[in-house]
């Protein structure tokens, strides 16, 4: 059901849902229709432009990446938080992390090179996996980078469900003070939670958004990637509104 909800709050769905109920409503209310049909049209092409995208992202993106070498301070352990996986990879004969979880491993895999904290990967059984995100990230880390993680956090379905759950399993082995590695549009939400559950966290973002090529005409067509950043822009907008509504 939330699931569904998203969607309809999110583009292009919801874009989509504008177009559907403007031509239904043409006959009876044509001014309003067309209104809704232009609403939808508009906010679907401006979301698709790059310069829109990158200014609705950079918005989240307020955590600078980690200087090299990494200075180690207090910080006692590295959290990762899951991607979502892809299940059953035939290729692999196994369950795999996303293009963006392995994103997110191989910058651990890299801290844990600079500083040689243990790892605590974090993801449960989302959408009726067979397989907790955790457990294919740990084999990840230890197949495909050498680094083998100290704890699973398993129980998590959500961003605040993965601070909740990593920071008793945390703070049961006397650990409060972590690096927490996740993308830079995600970190405003994980930060918040994470300290929420009092951990003293130093943010490891990755993967800022690159600034658009303002010179080139082709910035300004409409494109798959920039709808999808303004997707992930929006959702993580939603999502800080309602965790601090809810938490």
């Amino acid at each position: 059901m939330i699931a569904v909800i998203k969607s309809l709050l999110l583009p292009p769905t919801l874009n989509f849902f504008f177009i559907l109920a403007g031509y239904l409503l043409l006959r009876k209310l044509k001014w309003l229709g067309q209104l809704l049909i232009l609403t939808g049209l508009l906010s679907l092409l401006l979301l698709s432009l790059r310069p829109v995208s990158y200014l609705m992202i950079q918005g989240l993106e307020r955590y600078p990446p980690l200087p090299v070498p990494v200075q180690l301070q207090d910080e006692k352990a590295i959290v990762v938080l899951g991607a979502g996986i892809n299940e059953n990879s035939p290729e692999f004969g196994r369950s795999t992390e996303s293009a963006r979880g392995i994103q997110r491993l191989q910058y651990a895999a890299f801290l844990f090179e600079q500083t040689a904290l243990p790892v605590l990967v974090s993801g449960g059984y989302v959408h009726s996996n067979k397989v907790s995100e955790a457990a294919v990230m740990s084999q990840t880390l230890q197949n495909s980078f050498d680094v083998a993680t100290v704890w699973q956090e398993q129980q998590s379905g959500n961003t605040a469900e993965n601070a909740l759950y990593s920071a008793e399993l945390l703070q049961g082995q006397g650990v409060s003070t972590i690096y927490l590695v996740t993308h830079a549009w995600h970190m405003p939400r994980a930060l918040m939670m994470f300290e929420a559950q009092g951990m003293d966290v130093t943010p490891a973002p990755i993967q800022a958004a690159t600034r658009p090529e303002y010179w080139l005409p082709r910035t300004y067509l409409p494109s798959m990637d920039a709808l999808v950043e303004s997707h992930l822009a929006l959702h993580e907008y939603l999502g800080l509104l309602w965790y601090r509504l809810r938490y």
